[in-house]
């Protein structure tokens, strides 16, 4: 017996992770907390809670460095806290706070060369208090956005065995864009700040959060070409952000022990991430497993020591679908019962 689910072909990724010449200096970095020049900038503020001015009951936090209240020109918490309320976003946004430098305090948090920077350990944001345009043309108000697109990244999920969703992206973007291809063939390179800022895919998220929110900006994509915002993109960064995935779910599939050749049930593999497959039932269960592509070829087994104490890990990198098999060792016609989890 072969049951098999009929499904549309599986669309091919993007083709090149072509690594784009650095046109401009970094836009920010990312930080778990400030040094110690940091430190003792952030203890000159005076902030208070201020609401987002969107009809919520939602607030941050805004600090103003005493530099940046007699210096800057542009130091107005409530007018930072209204434009994120004009951002897309979840329960998160209670937890930020935005600290406005001047910009030489700017240069010792963030770094001489960056616009701001995100300290995921604090959930704190560091702009400047002047209402500047970078060099790369981003206004205050993008590069703001694109900070609070490291916010999001930083209280979302992502599946073993990937790191954090601020290196690698949210799940459902990261899937979109192949994340995982990139980084197997050596194009992508979550969480590295340094050398390859614009091969960083939690960067390339923070980026198009900015262009989520202005499309129209005047700001040229300096990231990996591959990783450009598209409609799909898009998509799946809002839902990640208003509906955020929040782990694993599992389902059944069932039969009997085929005297001969194989039972094959193929199921979907929308996001990429670690598929676990498990027996229900006896030790000796009669079968053996494997997991197969869709084209029939083997990615794990066949198994012979399987029974319920066992499990198959598969990391799913870009395959839409995958096929569990099972095959008789001498219970034919027994009943099966296989577990399978996925992101």
């Amino acid at each position: 017996m072969i049951l098999l689910l009929a499904a549309p072909a599986a669309a091919a990724p993007r083709e090149l992770f072509a690594v784009p010449e650095p046109a401009v200096p970094p836009r920010d970095v990312v930080r778990v907390a400030p040094g110690e020049a940091g430190a003792r900038i952030a203890a000159t503020d005076s902030g208070q809670r201020y609401s987002l001015d969107d009809g919520s009951e939602d607030t941050i936090a805004v600090d103003v460095t005493s530099a940046c209240e007699e210096e800057c020109t542009a130091a107005n918490p409530q007018q930072i806290a209204s434009t994120i309320g004009t951002f897309i976003h979840g329960p998160e946004v209670d937890l930020l706070t935005v600290q406005l430098d001047t910009p030489a305090q700017l240069g010792f948090d963030c770094g001489f060369d960056a616009e701001s920077c995100y300290f995921s350990g604090e959930n704190m944001i560091v702009l400047s208090g002047d209402e500047e345009t970078g060099s790369d043309g981003a206004s205050r108000d993008f590069v703001l956005a694109h900070e609070y697109g490291h916010h999001v990244a930083q209280h979302r999920q992502v599946p073993a065995p990937f790191g954090a969703a601020i290196n690698w992206g949210t799940e459902r973007w990261a899937s979109v864009e192949h994340v995982c291809q990139g980084h197997r063939e050596g194009a992508l390179f979550p969480g590295d700040e340094g050398s390859h800022y614009y091969e960083d895919p939690g960067e390339a998220f923070a980026e198009t959060f900015a262009f989520n929110r202005y499309p129209d900006a005047a700001v040229k994509w300096a990231w990996d070409p591959a990783l450009k915002p598209t409609a799909a993109s898009l998509r799946a960064l809002r839902r990640d952000t208003l509906s955020p995935w929040t782990g694993r779910t599992s389902f059944t599939v069932s039969g009997r022990v085929p005297a001969r050749g194989d039972v094959v049930q193929e199921f979907r593999t929308p996001l990429d991430g670690e598929v676990s497959i498990g027996p229900v039932g006896n030790p000796g269960l009669g079968y053996e497993l494997a997991i197969l592509s869709r084209a029939g070829k083997p990615l794990r087994g066949w198994r012979q020591d399987v029974s319920y104490r066992h499990r198959f890990d598969y990391t799913v990198c870009g395959q839409p679908r995958l096929r569990v098999a099972v095959r008789p060792t001498g219970g034919a016609g027994e009943p099966f019962q296989l577990t399978i989890q996925r992101p």
